[in-house]
């Protein structure tokens, strides 16, 4: 009996004792693009990189890609923020970093924005980019065409030259939305005017909807000044929390 108390008194202690969960790895980038998974060849890595070092010397807009295999401990949107902040993404008083990540074995991509980018790079643009220019091309295996994708419209929106498409293609948790709103309004208004004498009369109005794609970040806190090595990656740091968007493939 007393041994079987002190089996008892040694398993609580045991359960007492936190254990720390396995978490993915934020990396300390040394270039623009990173790649942990070996999805891009080195000529493919090296367009990219040369894409954004030049993107970054006409406008001084800072947008990095990190590939990773799996994120663990956490969500994308976490482990996203997490990079961001820790890499200082973005010019000091312009906030204007962009980071997407991709965590293949999970098939999921991120898109974060600088809050100075906020007003070109909303929540809706950065969820059509990843949903139109970027899964269609993972879903086939084609990493480099969908990064390559994504880039070009993320460049051409900070200039004003992406726009907003029509909603005849919409995310899948938007179709469910908007069905159960449909199948809320004929609950409340229309089936009542065959089951009653009433007569209703019902005014025109707006409504919207905000898609289940779209992620806000956090508000953000102050980044120090701080540099890449390697690759000549330098920036001065800004605020995060401009908004941003996951897509899955």
């Amino acid at each position: 009996m007393k041994t079987l108390s002190m089996l008892v008194l040694v398993a609580c202690v045991i359960a007492a004792v936190p254990t720390s969960e396995a978490q993915t790895e934020i990396p300390v980038l040394q270039q623009r693009v990173t790649d942990f998974t070996n999805s891009l060849s080195y000529a493919e890595w090296k367009d990219l990189e040369s894409r954004l070092r030049d993107f970054e010397d006409s406008t001084s807009t800072q947008l990095a890609i990190l590939l990773v295999n799996t994120i663990e401990g956490g969500s994308i949107e976490e482990y996203s923020m997490s990079v961001f902040e820790k890499n200082k993404l973005g010019q000091k008083a312009k906030d204007n970093g962009v980071l997407i990540v991709v965590a293949r074995q999970d098939r999921k991509v991120r898109i974060d924005v600088g809050y100075g980018l906020e007003g070109v790079l909303p929540d809706a643009l950065t969820s059509q980019i990843t949903t139109r220019e970027i899964t269609p091309h993972f879903k086939n295996g084609e990493f480099y065409e969908g990064l390559l994708a994504g880039v070009k419209a993320i460049m051409a929106a900070s200039a004003g030259e992406y726009e907003l498409k029509d909603k005849g293609r919409l995310a899948p948790m938007t179709s469910i939305i908007m069905a159960l709103f449909f199948l809320g309004f004929l609950g409340a208004f229309i089936l009542p005017m065959f089951s009653s004498k009433r007569k209703f009369v019902i005014g025109s109005g707006k409504w919207a909807y905000h898609s289940g794609w779209g992620w806000r970040s956090g508000g953000g806190g102050g980044f120090g000044g701080g540099s890449f090595g390697g690759g000549g990656f330098s920036g001065g740091g800004g605020m995060a929390g401009g908004g941003g968007s996951t897509g899955s493939w």
